[in-house]
């Protein structure tokens, strides 16, 4: 009996221990708590801090200062030289005089201002322009794709954040429980002199709660990771989101099928490939033109030969003229050029027309994922409630002695099963709703940010 009695209180210190050692580094995880972030500040500073955001905004600025009118200008340039050379002479008459000059020095002085001016290549000045503009709206669209990419990319981790420190707390919940157990398999050990099986399954069943709990923080943990990074903040950051995931109202297929092919940025890059391609075709039929090139400018010609006759050599002056250039024949190589631009925008027109299939395709299959997972989302929050309503019960039960431990554990299995799928029928339908707002290209718009 003195045995027994050493053992319950060893086993009743452990028990103590343990629940010391889980409030303890409860504690320390809630010390790192951070004030309270919503998804909007998440979003905001992901878009302000997040690398590859800042990288594609660089593209698209590098293709604005490329817009410019540089095509319509003229270009002026000046230039200025100066050589001197020394050279030996010697040279001979039919009388046989020899004339011999050593070290005869000649300086030469030339400077001058040139203006060249296009007026006119075919039009190619103009679609180059207009090319420009296209290129720039590409970029701007790149830039627009990046941030719909990003705003999901963060949302979704945000949300997984909530569904692990939901989980969390259901872990925890049925840990209380086990520890709750625990205690009252001993109770009844003690008194009633019992094998002590009960007490020592609990015991197992309160270990392996204990090692889900930790698991589960570990879960958490790196959920904040993960949004940490795409947020370009401290990686050690934690606690500091606080918030319920809540669906939007229910989306219309027709409508936002309307909608992608109005907004969805890869058609809309798609549509702009196609508009580069048919200035291209412009600028490739351009050679078939004359071109009328403007040419002014000033030069100056000096040259200093003191040892010749003329000592002095000096011409100035203003010249301007046009130049006319007619292309007739270069080798069929122009009719080949505008063949194959134009095979180059049927290509783009194919490729819209396939993007556009994908894009319908995908919508439809997400669409169908999204519907199902609002079902599931009903039936997995009934099933939750209905787990933990079932769970007091059977813990009453427990306590009264009119339900095993084997039978109680089940009932607390189902609770933490039922948790789990509800969290995950709940975060699979905001991502599906998040992946429909960004086909559609409302994703910028319509998000519910909570």
């Amino acid at each position: 009996m003195m045995k027994q009695k050493i053992q319950y209180k060893g086993m009743v210190l452990k028990s103590v221990l343990l629940l010391f050692i889980f409030n303890f580094q409860l504690s320390i995880f809630n010390c790192h708590a951070q004030q309270r972030v919503s998804l909007d500040e998440c979003l905001e500073k992901a878009l302000e801090s997040n690398f590859s955001i800042k990288i594609i905004r660089n593209e698209a600025r590098m293709d604005k200062n490329n817009l410019n009118y540089s095509t319509f200008l003229p270009t002026l340039e000046a230039n200025a030289k100066q050589t001197q050379t020394r050279n030996d002479s010697k040279t001979e008459n039919s009388a046989g005089e020899v004339n011999k000059v050593s070290d005869m020095k000649t300086d030469n002085y030339t400077a001058g201002v040139a203006l060249n001016w296009r007026l006119f290549d075919g039009l190619e000045m103009f679609t180059t322009h207009e090319k420009q503009k296209e290129l720039l709206a590409m970029g701007e669209l790149a830039v627009q794709q990046a941030v719909e990419n990003l705003i999901v990319n963060v949302s979704s981790a945000y949300y997984n954040v909530l569904v692990q420190h939901h989980k969390l707390i259901a872990v925890r919940h049925s840990l209380e429980i086990s520890t709750e157990r625990y205690e009252e398999a001993q109770v009844r050990y003690q008194i009633k002199n019992l094998s002590g099986l009960e007490a020592r399954q609990a015991k197992i069943d309160l270990n392996s709660d204990s090692s889900a709990y930790m698991r589960q923080r570990e879960a958490l943990k790196s959920a904040y990771i993960t949004l940490n990074k795409l947020m370009n903040a401290d990686l050690q950051l934690v606690n500091y989101v606080q918030d319920t995931i809540l669906l939007g109202s229910q989306l219309a297929l027709g409508t936002l099928e309307a909608k992608t092919l109005q907004g969805n940025t890869t058609l809309l890059m798609a549509k702009k490939d196609q508009r580069i391609s048919a200035l291209d075709l412009k600028n490739t039929r351009a050679v078939l033109f004359p071109t009328l090139d403007f040419s002014s400018g000033y030069n100056y010609n000096k040259t200093d030969s003191p040892s010749s006759n003329n000592t002095l050599n000096r011409t100035n002056g203003f010249y301007w003229g046009f130049s006319l250039n007619v292309p007739i024949f270069n080798r069929l190589q122009n009719r080949t050029k505008i063949k194959n631009a134009k095979l180059e925008l049927e290509n783009t027109e194919l490729s819209y027309q396939e993007v556009e299939k994908e894009t319908l395709g995908d919508l439809a299959l997400l669409y169908n994922t999204y519907e199902n997972n609002l079902l599931m989302v009903n039936f997995e929050i009934e099933s939750a409630d209905v787990a933990e309503a079932n769970l007091d019960a059977a813990l009453q039960k427990y306590k009264l002695g009119s339900l095993s431990g084997i039978e109680f554990r089940e009932f607390q299995r189902s609770y933490i099963d039922a948790v789990d799928r509800k969290l995950s029928a709940l975060y699979q339908a905001k991502v599906s709703e998040l992946s429909l707002l960004l086909i559609s290209g409302e994703i910028r718009n319509s998000l519910v940010m909570e």
